[in-house]
C-alpha cells in the first residue's frame, strides 16, 4: 500500500510533466555591438500565469574597483541581492528610485548589505562617495529573463503556452517590446 507521501509525490509529478507538456520554446534576437552590449542588455518575458513564478532567491552585486558588478542585475521580485563591499576602499550604497529606495550608509571592506526588492522596476543604485558608480537592479514578476549571447540571440524554455509581451531593457533605459504567442510545443520567434 502507498503511503500517502507517496501518492502526493505521485500527483505532484503528473502536474509537473503535464505542465512541461503544455510548454514551448521563445528564441530570438537583437541587435546588439559585441560583448559590452550584450552584457548591459536582458531580455524578458511579461504577462505570465502567477503560478509560473518560483520561490525568490538570493543574488549578488560585487563593489570593486569603484564599480558594480555587474552593472544591470535581473532579479526576479522578492529577491534579496547581496551587496557585499569587495572593494579596498568604504562604499556608501544608496537608491532613490520609487519602487525601493533604501540608505545603506557608510561601509568598509568585506562588510555586508542585503536589500529585498519586492516590487517590479527599474532601480538605479548610486554610491554617495564615488559618483560614477552606478547600476542597475532589473526586478522582474517571473523568471523568464536572460542576458543575450554576444551575437544578440538568446532563448527561453518551457515557458507556458500563451500570450505574452517580450521585452529587452538596455542600460540608458533604451527599450523595445514585442507580443509573443507560445504554442504548446514547438517554438515561437522574437526579434527586436
Amino acid at each position: 500500500m502507498r503511503s500517502r507521501s507517496q501518492a502526493a509525490f505521485g500527483v505532484a509529478a503528473a502536474v509537473m510533466l503535464a505542465a512541461s507538456a503544455r510548454a514551448g520554446v521563445v528564441q530570438g534576437s537583437l541587435s546588439v555591438g559585441g560583448a559590452a552590449d550584450a552584457e548591459r542588455t536582458v531580455v524578458y518575458l511579461e504577462g505570465l500565469p502567477a503560478n509560473a513564478v518560483p520561490d525568490p532567491r538570493l543574488a549578488r552585486m560585487s563593489q570593486k574597483g569603484a564599480r558594480f558588478s555587474p552593472a544591470l542585475l535581473p532579479v526576479l521580485r522578492g529577491t534579496t541581492v547581496d551587496l557585499t563591499n569587495d572593494d579596498w576602499v568604504s562604499h556608501s550604497v544608496f537608491s532613490k528610485s520609487t519602487s525601493r529606495p533604501f540608505d545603506l550608509g557608510l561601509y568598509a571592506k568585506g562588510e555586508k548589505r542585503t536589500v529585498t526588492f519586492d516590487k517590479t522596476g527599474v532601480i538605479e543604485i548610486f554610491c554617495a562617495i564615488h559618483p560614477r558608480m552606478n547600476a542597475v537592479v532589473l526586478v522582474l514578476e517571473n523568471p523568464f529573463f536572460t542576458k543575450p549571447s554576444n551575437d544578440g540571440t538568446f532563448s527561453f524554455g518551457e515557458v507556458p503556452a500563451g500570450t505574452y509581451t517580450a521585452r529587452y531593457y538596455r542600460l540608458g533605459g533604451q527599450t523595445a517590446v514585442q507580443k509573443v504567442t507560445v504554442p504548446a510545443s514547438g517554438a515561437a520567434a522574437v526579434v527586436f
